[in-house]
């Protein structure tokens, strides 16, 4: 049993995906889209192998009001605008293997601990909570950390994703409320913006 799974971190799965709707991992591809040298596909393993593996500890926050800290394994997002290089861009296009998709600011995707993330607590990302690969965006709401991550495209023109046509918000700035800590099991009240108090 993984880690998320044994402290009962809650599952949301928007797209009703199945691991039989992804490739196998020999197969499973990532998408490189927008004004960039390094767009196209990249098989899981050769879009790994470009960058030092980095584990990076800080909260995924829900909307749904629950919180949940671990050690999240994979390529910080800092070191993949490296590797893309030079590329002008408004917002970030996310989608999965079901077709979810939200799109990011550029100025939400600065802080350091953003993560591709394909590893938690050392074990490789399950399924349940968006493995093999996924988004960890600890600066917003959980929505906006897409899970079984297909695209990565940067573009100029805002796209209303998945929940946002939904009436959720389109920067997805983390509010001040009162959430269930998953590793705790308290309730605890938070300012807003990333969870760092605990």
């Amino acid at each position: 049993m993984g880690y998320l799974k044994n402290i009962k971190c809650p599952i949301f799965n928007a797209e009703g995906l199945k691991p039989k709707d992804l490739p196998p991992i020999e197969e499973y591809y990532i998408e490189i889209g927008g004004n960039t040298d390094k767009a196209g596909k990249y098989l899981l393993k050769d879009f790994l192998s470009n960058f030092e593996r980095r584990v990076v500890n800080c909260r995924l926050t829900s909307v749904s009001r629950f919180s949940v800290r671990a050690n999240w394994g994979g390529v910080l997002w800092s070191d993949f605008i490296k590797w893309i290089g030079d590329v002008n861009y408004k917002y970030v296009y996310f989608e999965s293997y079901g077709k979810y998709v939200t799109v990011v600011h550029r100025e939400d995707l600065s802080n350091e601990r953003i993560l591709i993330c394909d590893e938690v607590e050392g074990e490789p990302l399950e399924f349940t909570y968006g493995g093999p690969i996924r988004m960890v965006i600890p600066n917003l709401w959980g929505y906006k950390s897409c899970k079984w991550l297909k695209r990565i495209f940067f573009i100029d023109e805002y796209i209303v994703g998945f929940w946002e046509s939904r009436g959720y918000d389109d920067r997805g700035l983390i509010e001040p409320c009162v959430l269930l800590d998953v590793n705790t099991g308290n309730f605890k009240k938070i300012k807003g913006g990333e969870v760092l108090d605990f």
